[in-house]
């Protein structure tokens, strides 16, 4: 007979020993409770440890394990949280994979999902689908989404009056789709537009930033890439959402922030990151050591810049601060 003995609570390691027929008729019941049923371990603990896996090993791997796990799996109370991460952007097939495996994760929710995370891929039948699926969404992160529209995005959030998260890039709206997501999503508190934005790389114009400020008045937390925007718009924003404890601006590069905005902004929010004001003195394009290089919360243009966004916008944890934990 052959008993596998874990060492360690800690340690991953088991040695094999080879007991002999008359030691273990011996002792039956000794060595059941060293050696236990771990399929016997109550089904709320397992799906605990299971669900410490991302959404992808789950359907291809924990699910085909045996037939306690997949029906462990199966329940809706396991797809709550839904994260899928696509870095390869040239591998289409992938792409299309990863969509189908985010369609399936959804359906096993039976309606019971909160969070969705994805990046790298989606398309607007995606984005329908999740829509037709997840009457209790909480929190969309829709991130590097290129061949999602912002149409689409507008339809989605319409039916979508319980969201309180809803983080883009790539998606391009403009300042009233900003008003149609504020109006229709009264309970919004954490707002993030990386890129898309229409009118962001505009000359001095605060339309996008009177429209978050009008319309989102319970926002806690804004990222914002809006190099448009101006200490008027800016101001608009503090005055508007008055509930504000993190505010982003690195990327809204012609914000001239004085002295007196800079404290208010400092005192107010809890969490305030802003770019650096940087002299052409202080900056020297041969100096690699430079204080002053690139020192605007963003990723050095020399690098390889496939994940510069997400790693931007989620330098400090990979769910971001403002994120919450739905269970």
């Amino acid at each position: 007979m052959v008993l596998l003995d874990n060492k360690s609570a800690n340690s991953s390691h088991f040695t094999v020993t080879m007991a002999s027929p008359s030691t273990s008729a011996a002792n039956p019941s000794s060595a059941m409770e060293e050696h236990p049923n771990w399929l016997e371990m109550p089904h709320e603990l397992m799906a605990n440890i299971l669900q410490r896996l991302g959404t992808i090993e789950i359907l291809e791997s924990a699910w085909e394990v045996c037939t306690t796990w997949r029906k462990i799996c199966k329940n809706p109370e396991m797809w709550k949280n839904i994260v899928l991460i696509h870095n390869a952007f040239d591998d289409w097939r992938q792409m299309f994979h990863l969509e189908r495996l985010t369609k399936r994760a959804v359906d096993l929710s039976c309606g019971e999902v909160i969070a969705i995370d994805i990046k790298g891929f989606g398309t607007d039948e995606l984005l329908d689908h999740i829509l037709l699926s997840s009457r209790k969404l909480k929190h969309l992160y829709l991130m590097d989404c290129y061949d999602i529209t912002g149409s689409q995005l507008i339809r989605a959030v319409k039916s979508m009056p319980q969201l309180e998260e809803l983080g883009i890039s790539y998606i391009s709206i403009d300042k009233e789709d900003i008003k149609v997501i504020g109006q229709n999503c009264p309970h919004l508190k954490t707002f993030m537009v990386l890129a898309g934005l229409v009118g962001a790389f505009m000359m001095n114009s605060d339309d996008n930033a009177f429209a978050i400020a009008n319309n989102m008045p319970e926002l806690t937390c804004l990222k914002l890439f809006d190099r448009s925007m101006t200490n008027i718009g800016l101001k608009a924003i503090l005055e508007g959402c008055p509930h504000l404890e993190s505010l982003d601006i690195r990327m809204c590069y012609d914000l001239d922030l004085d002295e007196n905005l800079k404290k208010v902004c400092m005192e107010r929010i809890k969490d305030f990151e802003f770019h650096l004001e940087i002299e052409d003195d202080d900056y020297d394009d041969d100096d690699d050591d430079s204080p002053f290089s690139y020192d605007y919360g963003c990723i050095d243009p020399s690098d390889d810049q496939e994940d510069s966004d997400y790693e931007y916008w989620h330098a400090k944890d990979p769910y971001d601060d403002c994120r919450f934990v739905y269970m």
